[in-house]
């Protein structure tokens, strides 16, 4: 389908501001990173480091130039595809990144479906039947969603499934390749603990959609026509009522990414949530601004995404 002069201009309008922002974030997250208290190198050495090993190894990874020097250094690195060497391995930290970006992205991609699967429905019927017994269980169920901390129930899964029941591990990744069927054990309970933490939203703007939408006067109308309860539904409510919610959505497939930091942890699931946790541990600060930059990146990739989906939706957001 060929892409129309209105969709085009909104394309190359939103690319236009993604650059700056995301030079904008790497420059921020650089400083960020510089300004915290400690030094990388002392940390890495321990008590062994001697003064005269520091600076040697300060000056080798270029720490002892002024800030916008080295920032320049990584920036023009990262136009060439050099994240840099890791301080720990002493190897590249390109490799190690794309090794544990498949695992994430299937993570992310489980959660996002178990956030679907879980608020959406709920979310659609609580606003189909406002006031209900219905509404009001779903409401009180995403009320008490949105107080649950991922790492709560992230650690209560494990206590009733994998140490009380015994049914799934507690730990560990086998990729989809190797073992099917041991990968989706793995996969099941950080997938459900994220799901069951980010379904909430969905579910309330979901709610919120359908009502709304069910007031517009396309939807009188329908009914004065005499339309079925369950055509009007599904020609005109459901349809209309996930325009708002895609938004939501890529807002939560960047949620999902960040906050897979503290599930991979929890389940020892080596994505790049995992190698953020160990490049914080160990103070790798070339490892950490490699892992933020690429979940920033990310972040901004889905947003956009998210935006252009809405607009090829609603012809009103083009226009």
């Amino acid at each position: 389908m060929a892409i129309g002069q209105p969709m085009l201009r909104y394309l190359l309008h939103r690319v236009a501001i993604l650059v700056p922002l995301i030079f904008g974030l790497s420059a921020l997250m650089f400083l960020y990173i510089h300004i915290i208290p400690g030094d990388p190198v002392a940390g890495m050495l321990g008590p062994s480091g001697t003064p005269t090993l520091v600076a040697q190894l300060r000056h080798q990874f270029g720490l002892d130039q002024p800030i916008p020097v080295q920032y320049w250094h990584w920036l023009s690195g990262l136009v060439r595809g050099n994240l840099g060497i890791s301080f720990i391995s002493r190897q590249p930290i390109a490799p190690t990144l794309v090794n544990r970006i498949p695992a994430s992205l299937e993570l992310t991609a489980a959660g996002m479906l178990a956030v679907v699967v879980i608020g959406w429905p709920l979310g659609f019927l609580a606003g189909l039947y406002r006031d209900s017994w219905l509404d009001h269980v779903v409401s009180s169920i995403a009320s008490v969603g949105l107080a649950i901390p991922q790492f709560w129930l992230g650690t209560l899964f494990i206590l009733i499934f994998a140490i009380k029941l015994g049914l799934l591990p507690a730990e560990g990744f086998v990729s989809l390749s190797a073992d099917p069927s041991q990968n989706l054990r793995d996969l099941l309970m950080p997938a459900m603990a994220l799901g069951l933490s980010l379904s909430p939203y969905l579910m309330r703007m979901t709610r919120a959609a359908t009502i709304e939408v069910q007031q517009e006067l396309f939807v009188i109308q329908a009914r004065a026509k005499g339309l079925r309860r369950w055509t009007i539904v599904r020609r005109y409510v459901a349809r209309n009522a996930i325009l708002p919610v895609i938004i939501v959505l890529g807002l939560q497939l960047g949620a999902l990414i960040g906050g897979q930091v503290v599930i991979e942890e929890l389940f020892s699931w080596p994505g790049i949530g995992h190698l953020l946790i160990e490049g914080v541990v160990q103070r790798d600060y070339f490892m950490i601004q490699a892992v933020i930059l690429v979940i920033a990146v990310f972040y901004v990739l889905l947003y956009l995404g998210t935006e252009l989906v809405q607009a090829w939706l609603d012809p009103r957001i083009r226009l």
